[in-house]
């Protein structure tokens, strides 16, 4: 990897042959170029990509897709019902034991690299009452409580998990009024328990304004509040002054862009001042990804074989995440600038956050050109890709280059 590499232009010479009887090869000469900038240690952006691995077509091997996660930068991760602490109730809403025997091994496994989100829980409580009941609500109270204190005794904090009550508020029925049901007794409960939402464009304003008081992660998805519309709902979740992500679940994953759909989507969000990127979904499909799509959309980020084998569309992920840990370094060089740097270095790197960085969060779903082939085909997809990866890599090596200033004059005022 390029970042074992010291500081300087590599070269090496890659070779291809054919899967044929009569193999033949392709050379081709390979330059690498190694700033000297490092990678913050503490990685300041979320990934979450709903790797429901133990179901899915991974779930023989599920340390090497942990493994596989975490290398790509994933720093949250979202427990399915089936890992929640099962419980039942009975006519007066008394709890009976508690088994904790699935949720403590997944919490176990997982805590460890970043944030679990507790989705589609409320399936593992189970009793005579019907949901939103008072003896129902009394039975939730007592379990949420059991649980919290559960979670604490494993070592986690608050800030090492949060309660994900309701899939996509706004997608039909009543899911932001079930959203707040589920959501007020967590909050009578512990009002420090956090509250995860991924609402999508057809929640209204309104809708945004009811779920507020019971939200602690946004979500929103990134077709209906980052794009063209959804501007002054975005407006109003920033206005919480919560923690605010976002994510997209657009099918044909193979068709997508790697650098638009999936490297953009980093920069989207740095330029929106969101904290955390999503993707449905990492391997939550049954059916095996080389062939033909089944069972519905095409989502998938990675492949079966000897291991996890990965795609240009998961390594694109990973670029992102490594993306916005450079762009967050420089931002905090200009606000928070060491003492004798030049103006003329802070006014470069402002017009670089103003101007350089749009010019690639656009790649993500505002520029004309989309995240999809468009008529013209491949064609019209190799050269849109090379002209946007001639566009990133010139405003790359300026982000390098404008970290290597700040470092060069940090230096120089410290000796």
């Amino acid at each position: 990897k390029a970042g074992r590499l010291a500081p300087g232009l590599w070269k090496t010479r890659i070779h291809f042959r054919t899967l044929e009887t009569n193999s033949r090869e392709v050379t081709a000469d390979l330059s690498v170029r190694v700033w000297p900038v490092k990678l913050t240690p503490n990685q300041p952006l979320r990934l979450c990509q709903w790797g429901y691995v133990e179901s899915s077509m991974l779930k023989d091997m599920v340390d090497a897709a942990l493994k596989d996660q975490v290398a790509h930068g994933t720093n949250v991760f979202v427990a399915s019902g089936t890992f929640a602490p099962h419980a039942t109730f009975d006519a007066r809403g008394n709890l009976g034991p508690i088994d904790f025997t699935a949720h403590d091994a997944y919490v176990r496994r997982y805590s460890p690299y970043g944030l679990i989100l507790f989705g589609g829980y409320q399936g593992a409580l189970k009793g005579p009452a019907k949901p939103f009941s008072p003896v129902w609500t009394k039975a939730y109270k007592s379990w949420i409580r059991a649980w919290e204190q559960h979670l604490t005794k494993l070592g986690l904090s608050h800030h090492d998990f949060a309660f994900y009550p309701v899939d996509e508020p706004g997608l039909g029925g009543k899911r932001v009024e079930d959203f707040i049901r589920y959501a007020r007794p967590i909050r009578e409960v512990d009002p420090t328990l956090k509250m995860y939402t991924d609402p999508v464009g057809e929640a209204s304003l309104a809708d945004l304004k009811k779920m507020a008081p019971f939200v602690d992660i946004w979500c929103p998805n990134r077709s209906g509040y980052l794009l063209h519309s959804g501007g002054k709902k975005l407006d109003f979740i920033k206005s919480t002054h919560k923690t605010v992500w976002t994510y997209e679940c657009r099918g044909d994953a193979k068709h997508q862009s790697p650098l638009g759909y999936y490297r953009g989507q980093a920069w989207l969000v740095f330029q929106r001042g969101l904290t955390g990127i999503g993707f449905w979904s990492y391997c939550t499909s049954r059916f095996n990804p080389w062939y033909v799509p089944r069972g519905g959309q095409d989502y998938l980020l990675v492949y079966p074989g000897d291991g996890v084998v990965t795609s240009k569309r998961w390594e694109a992920v990973r670029d992102g995440v490594e993306d916005y840990n450079l762009l967050a370094q420089l931002r905090q060089a200009v606000q928070n600038p060491q003492a004798g740097v030049s103006p003329k270095i802070l006014r470069a790197a402002r017009a670089f956050l103003d101007s350089d960085v749009p010019s690639i969060a656009e790649f993500c779903g505002l520029d004309k050109y989309g995240t999809l082939p468009g008529v013209d085909g491949l064609r019209g997809v190799r050269r849109v890709a090379y002209a946007r990866w001639k566009k990133l890599t010139a405003v790359r090596r300026k982000l390098a280059q404008l970290l290597m200033s700040f470092q060069k004059e940090s230096t120089f005022q410290n000796k």
